[in-house]
């Protein structure tokens, strides 16, 4: 230390900065060199820890896995609660397709410690299955018989072959028995399980937060220490908004990380920083001609007619910003995707001389008419439509077409719950504006099978074709995926050829968020839910790694 000051006290002022600038630079130089090798040396990866929230549209109102209706409860059910294939070291299925077993992991624990077992599987499709319960899911469980072979062994029997029974199993969220076990079903929808719920999903229920008229406002979760594949993101926050608008106001003031949309035309409000993915549904909207409401939709020329006028490529800009899919088939693209030429609208002339060769002569009000023995019919059509913003953008886009061809017109807007407990299902309109949600993607019974004609069947357009019914019974006995696959586009094009309806489009399911969250994996998805089944890869914060 002696003999540098020394050297440093020989050196004039204008030396002592060169040296200590060689210093610092050489010290800079030396830093740099150090990041660099562990830069080199290291990986960035997802680490534990953080809190993400995010936007909901919809409020919850049972998060109970049979129970669920609303979006709020599904997303949170995905969250809280395990399905089949979480808690599943295997899943076997007999050569005839008619017995499925499950054989369970060990130390599977609900969030109040207790073990899951083959009782609360059991317990869940019983309850199911009881009308007394009043589950949306217990169409989809009738003819299926479940029985405990052990404490981690269950087996379901089935009356005929399913294929997509696996489908069944990854939908079936698993309900604790020992928490309502001694409830009758008629009274579940009292017990606070239902907001307040113990699962044995990835997180657990802290709290929630309710305002002063009973608008739920959000929920707040943690990550479990015990489950069987432990989430990255520590916290899971749920902020519920009563519009879309209100959603994306927070997102771009960052009070959320995150939000979904249906209507991409909302999409250009988002002005902060994020990340946009797009998720494909097994779903499509359509117009559904009821023939029975009115005779002029019993000619096929006419059917024809106003399907083919739409300009669907068109449709979807206008309404969605481009973000879905046009679709002319009663198959999603995903899986059945179209040529080109069945989404690519005819001309306006050629749809007009069609109509005027099939008997539909212009009147003199710009309607069409046909004379029939019964007297002359006049092409007035009735659009019913759930009063909802890009469905009724929809309408109005279609009855602009249909205008063009020598169609009147009208448009009557209901609520959704109009729609649901009136218009669908007493059969009461002439065509109705509606979306069909495929699941499984490839099971097509529920809609185009003419046992489902009326309700509680969702065959909108009271579709009766008998080689029809025949490809839908042989899809749902047949486990070869490409025969499957073959009667598939054959049905397809079976009721397309019938024009049992207008096909308009698939949307994208978008989902935007924050820049800082990472592991999100946009997929086909049968429930819009379903994109939280893989939340665990989820993660805001990293870390580096040696390699």
């Amino acid at each position: 230390m002696l003999f540098l000051k020394k050297i440093l006290g020989a050196l004039s002022r204008p030396e002592k900065t060169a040296v200590f600038v060689a210093f610092v630079v050489a010290l800079l130089c030396l830093v740099g060199i150090i990041s660099f090798s562990i830069y080199r040396a290291t990986d960035i990866v997802p680490a534990r820890g953080g809190e993400y929230a995010e936007g909901v549209v919809s409020q919850p109102s049972f998060v109970n896995p049979i129970l669920a209706s609303t979006e709020a409860d599904k997303l949170l059910v995905r969250l809280l609660f395990s399905n089949i294939p979480d808690v599943a070291e295997k899943v076997e299925v007999d050569k005839n397709g008619r017995v499925w077993q499950v054989t369970l992991k060990e130390n599977v624990l609900w969030s109040d410690n207790k073990k899951l077992t083959s009782d609360d599987i059991v317990f869940t499709v019983e309850k199911i299955q009881d009308p007394q319960t009043q589950s949306p899911f217990f169409h989809s469980w009738q003819g299926v018989a479940v029985n405990r072979l052990s404490e981690l062994k269950v087996q379901f029997n089935l009356v005929s072959p399913y294929p997509f029974f696996e489908e069944n199993l990854r939908g079936l969220y698993i309900l604790p028995k020992h928490i309502f076990a001694d409830t009758p079903p008629g009274n579940w929808k009292l017990s606070e399980y239902n907001l307040k719920p113990i699962g044995s999903g990835p997180y657990r229920f802290v709290d929630f937060a309710k305002q002063p008229n009973g608008f739920i406002a959000s929920y707040s979760l943690a990550a479990r220490e015990d489950g069987n594949e432990l989430p990255l993101v520590q916290k899971f926050n749920l902020k519920f908004f009563s519009h879309t608008q209100d959603a994306v106001k927070e997102f771009n003031a960052g009070k959320i990380d995150g939000l979904t949309i249906m209507d991409g035309d909302i999409y250009k409000d988002i002005t902060r920083p994020h990340q946009l993915f797009s998720y494909f549904l097994p779903s499509y909207y359509a117009v559904f001609f009821n023939q029975s409401q009115n005779m002029a939709l019993q000619d096929i020329s006419v059917r024809k007619a106003l399907s083919e006028a739409i300009d669907r490529n068109l449709l979807t800009e206008k309404v969605f910003s481009g973000r879905a899919n046009a679709i002319s088939s009663p198959v999603p693209e995903t899986q059945n995707p179209p040529a080109e030429s069945k989404t690519s609208s005819v001309s306006i002339e050629q749809i007009n001389s069609d109509l005027e060769q099939a008997g539909w002569k212009m009147g003199p009000e710009g309607v069409r008419i046909k004379s029939t023995k019964s007297g002359n019919l006049t092409l007035n059509l009735k659009l019913t439509v759930p009063d909802v913003a890009f469905l009724s953008k929809t309408a109005e886009e279609v009855m602009e077409r249909w205008v063009n061809i020598g169609a009147r017109v009208t448009i009557e807007k209901l609520s959704p719950e109009e729609i649901i407990s009136g218009a669908i299902k007493n059969r009461d309109y002439q065509m109705i504006l509606y979306g069909n949600v495929l699941n499984p993607p490839s099971d097509l019974y529920s809609f185009w099978h003419s046992r489902e004609r009326f309700y509680p069947g969702l065959n909108l357009s009271l579709y009766n074709n008998k080689s029809a019914d025949q490809l839908i019974d042989s899809i749902r006995r047949d486990f070869d995926g490409k025969a499957r696959e073959e009667m598939l586009r054959k049905l397809s094009d079976t009721i397309t050829a019938d024009y049992p309806a207008a096909f308009l489009y698939s949307p994208h399911y978008l989902f935007v968020a924050g820049k800082s969250l990472g592991g999100v994996t946009p997929r086909l998805l049968v429930d819009p839910a379903d994109r939280l089944t893989e939340i665990s890869a989820w993660y805001v914060k990293t870390e580096r790694t040696l390699r």
